[in-house]
């Protein structure tokens, strides 16, 4: 009975481990280096987020400029997708709403779940190998 007892613990931790937590379900303030701020959602899991307006623009936090600005999907040297900042940032003190109507390409669903895809597959560390 003691070991029954142990090992459904053990599965039961293990499995927990496994489990990714969903990002808040709610509209979060972020606020640009120059004390602009914005609502936006917070979207995925602890293994690939990332940030999305009222009207499912994808932003990303430029490394650089410290401003939050709308996302572009780039191409990396192996083939995966990732978020790049556009160098267009979402708001700037003085603006009242958030830019929209700008010319930049959408990212969609399906580029995201790639990108999600790629992440699993890196951590789980698969490799996909093409059928002869």
């Amino acid at each position: 009975m003691k070991l029954i007892s142990l090992t459904i613990v053990l599965l039961t931790g293990f499995a927990l481990n496994l489990m990714a937590v969903p990002a808040a379900p709610y509209l979060i303030t972020f606020a640009q280096p120059d004390g602009a701020t914005f609502q936006a959602h917070l979207k995925g899991d602890e293994n690939f987020s990332w940030i999305e307006t009222q009207n499912k623009q994808v932003l990303v936090k430029s490394k650089s400029s410290g401003f939050f600005e709308f996302a572009l999907i780039e191409e990396d040297a192996e083939k995966n997708l990732k978020l790049v900042p556009s160098g267009i940032p979402v708001i700037k003190r003085g603006q009242s709403a958030l830019r929209s109507g700008t010319d930049l390409p959408n990212v969609t669903r399906e580029q995201l779940g790639k990108m999600w895809q790629s992440k699993m597959d890196a951590k789980r560390n698969i490799k996909l190998v093409p059928a002869d």
